[in-house]
């Protein structure tokens, strides 16, 4: 038995000692290790494949594999579907990223789905057309998004939010730029207009609501003024913006302005304390109360000042950090930075049964803290509030409520009411030791165009929310990784292996 297993034994080496390898590696054994120079000559050929596959594949432009549980580097359905949609030329401008960053390869995405959207990396100074045109400094990182008809910027800011409903952040970047697509190819845009006539902040270049002005319009609206004692209320104002009046609507602009409300018109109302105008009667704004009245309400004559240290800028009393609850408008921002409001007074509301006789449902969203009080009475050394005083009350105050007034069963009329205008402006704010524009400060920007949306029923047409954790996650920084452990894994190591094997083949030779 022994004997037999060790013939076979020794058949089985004979048969592996007499095969002949083949054409090709006898070649390459003989003619081409043997010789130091032909070696190199095929090792500097395998680089040379190599380094001709990477540059094609980098210019295929291939997605990452996205190893995230959220897919946060890839298209979700919804955006493939209405991206496909678009009839538009649309090109998107990203500056002050990468090919690795989470925008950019997004937007390569959109480019596959549908040629008429082009993508750019740029820079200021290789564009300063662009940045010129679209207000960019070298040190902003945002995307410009342009068709032949308008444009949206989207700052990179804005690409991840803290969201109530799933307790943490969340990456919004696709959300963002598939809304700023569809926005700047729709065919009609929300009218926006601003109340002039009777001292109202204005939005010239040169005045208060300028810089919120500018912001709408980004937002894709139309923004006008209007004048009532010269137009009639146009039939295609979607939202009418009332910012801080000074003197009485006539007869004539209350009878235009009621009319709108009972055809179910959009108010925004931002009032400061009536504390601010010289000679202020009550009597002398019995037209401005009459149209509050309609919802309900009335703005103070004083300012509203905090004591709680966590309720004020810097110790200052008289700016608030008001405290929030959530609704349709600030759902993405109240746990998330809040907003500043300054010299604010406070909003008074009629009892409930009242309301309902007037057929409005009130919802308060901004109030100060418990400990804030409300002041009246101050003397020439209040250069601000330092603390209340005895004439002063103390409780929380109303500074922003929401007011929807039933007309009739098929219409509504909705008022958005603020009990501060300071913080929508661009009057100059010191803050420390620096100098900032009010609409700047927190999420007080994002506050008011969150109300023109809300009012104007232009919402993001998709939501599409990709959970990233409780903490704010590098989307860039991740994806440059991910793409590097793939190429690293798809070239580098192979790479290494091939030339590891030539070396010892010739170490081999030698030796022999």
């Amino acid at each position: 038995m022994k004997d037999k297993q060790s013939t076979k034994t020794q058949t089985t080496k004979q048969l592996i000692k007499t095969k002949r390898p083949s054409r090709f590696k006898r070649l390459l054994k003989n003619k081409w290790l043997k010789n130091t120079s032909s070696t190199l000559a095929i090792v500097a050929l395998i680089l040379a494949i190599f380094i001709v596959l990477n540059v094609v594949i980098n210019n295929l432009k291939l997605n990452p594999i996205d190893f995230t549980a959220q897919k946060v580097y890839t298209l979700s359905d919804d955006s493939k579907n209405e991206i496909s949609k678009i009839e538009q030329n649309v090109t998107m401008y990203f500056f002050g990223y990468d090919e690795t960053s989470t925008p950019v390869v997004l937007g390569r995405q959109y480019e596959k789905i549908n040629d008429k959207i082009k993508v750019q990396v740029v820079s200021t100074s290789e564009r300063p057309d662009l940045a010129t045109e679209y207000n960019i400094s070298s040190t902003d990182q945002l995307v410009a998004v342009s068709s032949n008809q308008r444009y949206k910027v989207v700052d990179n800011s804005e690409m991840s939010v803290y969201d109530q409903s799933s307790g943490g952040q969340v990456d919004v970047t696709e959300q963002k730029l598939t809304n700023a697509i569809m926005d700047v190819t729709v065919s009609s845009k929300p009218q926006i207009y601003f109340l002039t006539g009777n001292g109202e902040y204005g939005i010239d270049s040169s005045m208060p609501m300028y810089t919120f002005a500018q912001y709408i319009k980004n937002d894709i609206n139309d923004v006008n003024t209007l004048d009532l004692l010269t137009s009639n209320m146009p039939e295609t104002c979607d939202v009418l913006v009332i910012a801080n009046p000074i003197s009485d609507f006539t007869d004539a602009e209350t009878e235009k302005i009621q009319n709108y409300i009972d055809n179910g018109g959009k108010i925004m109302w931002m009032q400061d304390p009536y504390l601010n105008i010289q000679n202020y009667n009550s009597d002398n704004y019995k037209n401005i109360n009459k149209i509050l009245g309609e919802f309900g309400i009335s703005f103070s004559y004083g300012i509203v000042c905090e004591e709680n240290s966590d309720n004020m800028i810097q110790g200052y009393p008289d700016a608030l950090i008001p405290n929030m609850t959530y609704n349709e408008i600030v759902k993405n921002i109240y746990t998330d930075g809040k907003i500043v409001m300054a010299d604010a007074g406070k909003i008074n509301t009629v009892d409930s049964d009242k309301l309902s006789e007037l057929k409005v449902t009130a919802s308060s969203f901004i109030t100060s803290s418990s400990k804030s009080f409300y002041k009246e009475k101050f003397t020439s050394t209040d250069s601000y509030i330092k603390k209340s005083s005895d004439d002063d009350t103390k409780g929380n105050y109303v500074l922003g409520e929401t007011l929807v007034k039933q007309i009739n069963d098929n219409t509504k009329a909705t008022l958005v009411a603020y009990s501060n205008a300071f913080f929508a402006t661009n009057y100059t704010m010191q803050v420390g030791n620096s100098y900032t524009y009010p609409i700047y400060l927190r999420n007080n920007k994002d506050l008011l165009l969150n109300t023109i949306a809300y009012l104007s029923d232009r919402e993001d047409s998709i939501s599409i929310r990709k959970q990233t954790g409780t903490e704010y996650v590098s989307f860039e920084t991740a994806s440059g990784k991910q793409d590097l452990i793939v190429r690293i894994i798809i070239f580098a190591i192979p790479l290494v292996l091939i030339i590891t094997g030539i070396i010892i083949s010739i170490v081999r030779k030698r030796k022999k």
